[in-house]
C-alpha cells in the first residue's frame, strides 16, 4: 500500500484536538519540517489549509504540488487569522511564534488588537 504525501509526512504523529468549522480554514505559519507535519495532518480533516511562509521545505512543497494546501509567500498579518478555526505557529522564531499566538488569541476573544 502506497502512502499519500500527507500520510508520509504526518506519519500518525499528529492528532487533531478540535473539529473544523464550516467556512473556516486552518492556518500553519512556517515552511519547515514541523510545519509540514502539522499541515499534512490537518489536510486529513477535510478543511482548507493555508501555509504562510516566505520559503518552503520539500515536504510542504509536495503538499502544495498535490493541491492539499494553499500557500501565501509571506508571513501573516493579524487580519489573516480572522477566518481560521485553528492556527499553528511553527516558524522556528520564538518571537514571531509568540506574536502569532497573541494574534490568534485576540481573534478568538472577539477582536483584532490595535
Amino acid at each position: 500500500m502506497s502512502l499519500t504525501t500527507a500520510q508520509r509526512i504526518a506519519r500518525d504523529r499528529t492528532r487533531l484536538l478540535g473539529f473544523p468549522r464550516p467556512g473556516r480554514r486552518a492556518i500553519v505559519v512556517g515552511g519547515g519540517t514541523m510545519a509540514a507535519r502539522r499541515a499534512a495532518a490537518l489536510t486529513r480533516a477535510s478543511t482548507p489549509v493555508t501555509v504562510f511562509a516566505p520559503a518552503l521545505c520539500d515536504d510542504v512543497f509536495d503538499l502544495l504540488a498535490e493541491r492539499l494546501v494553499t500557500w501565501e509567500n509571506r508571513w501573516p498579518v493579524e487580519a489573516d487569522l480572522a477566518d481560521a478555526w485553528l492556527v499553528h505557529a511553527a516558524t522556528g522564531d520564538g518571537d514571531l511564534d509568540a506574536r502569532i499566538c497573541q494574534w490568534a488569541s485576540a481573534v478568538r476573544q472577539g477582536g483584532l488588537s490595535a
